[in-house]
């Protein structure tokens, strides 16, 4: 690999393994990463095409690479490598709707699993039904397994999605539906042998791991949203108490979920003064990490 190359794949790792350090989004992460490497790619082409780059050349997962184990590596990395700006914009919208809430549901160490486990699989699954010397690349696999996963988790969970008609539309409904429709539109391309130049395959792959992974953080996900997150010590008004009590109030866990998230934006640490967030049902400041 030349020295752009090293580098991208040391921002790979460093996105990968952040979140666990310092108490980070994996999703914005994954996200932030994304669109670096795409960065690097582009910008280090001739063409100032992505492909064109020694980067992508490095990157991206080429199932010959089986013949050749010391590139294997190319499993994880070319799940952060796109083809063009569309490419990219694409699937982290997608990812974007999907994986944020999802993570949010199973705490981000599983939802990390999850994620790289069924983008890898998903190259895996394309290897061995279309086997060819062809580059393999962008996160539609893992998102299509993260969305399998989050699917047969909270099947009536909500998610909001944008329908790319004429003009964006944003569409709230059961993550089992957009499941169901795409699962059902990825089949139709792959029995129709779609030549439009995307891994259809691979996206099934990763759908189907989604599923059978799906059962490892079963308990995670069902426990997940019945702790609430105590937050009345911080109170210091009458309007911060009544918006708590409405939050308590409310049978639907999402618009508890909503109240609190409001609520959140007024709460300041007591120590420092800095912001305080939720993750995985514990409470922290966001600059000094109390409490």
């Amino acid at each position: 690999m030349n020295l752009l190359s090293i580098i991208s794949f040391m921002i790979i790792l460093i996105s990968i393994l952040f979140p666990f350090l310092k108490r980070f989004s994996f999703a914005q992460s994954i996200v932030i990463s994304n669109f670096i490497i795409f960065f690097i790619t582009t910008f280090s082409s001739p063409n100032l095409m992505p492909s064109g780059s020694i980067v992508f050349k490095d990157l991206a997962f080429n199932p010959i690479y089986f013949h050749e184990p010391l590139k294997l590596y190319t499993l994880l990395t070319s799940m952060f490598i796109h083809a063009d700006i569309w490419h990219i914009l694409l699937n982290m919208i997608g990812f974007i709707f999907i994986g944020f809430p999802f993570e949010n549901e199973i705490g981000s160490k599983k939802f990390a699993f999850v994620y790289i486990t069924t983008g890898i699989f998903a190259a895996i699954f394309f290897s061995i039904f279309q086997y060819s010397n062809t580059y393999l690349i962008g996160a539609s696999g893992a998102i299509f397994g993260i969305l399998a996963a989050f699917a047969a988790l909270k099947p009536f969970k909500k998610v909001v999605i944008p329908l790319f008609t004429p003009i964006i539309i944003f569409v709230r409904m059961p993550v089992i539906v957009v499941a169901l429709l795409y699962a059902g539109m990825e089949t139709i391309y792959v029995a129709l042998a779609s030549p439009d130049g995307i891994a259809h395959v691979a996206h099934i792959g990763g759908f189907l791991a989604g599923v059978l992974l799906s059962f490892t953080v079963r308990g995670k996900a069902e426990s997940k949203g019945e702790k609430v997150v105590n937050l009345k010590p911080y109170l210091t008004n009458e309007r911060q108490l009544r918006i708590y009590e409405k939050a308590m109030a409310s049978k639907e866990p999402e618009i508890r979920e909503a109240w609190l998230s409001y609520l959140l934006k007024d709460l300041r640490c007591p120590k420092c003064g800095g912001k305080l967030i939720i993750k995985n049902d514990r409470l922290y400041c966001k600059n000094c990490g109390y409490i």
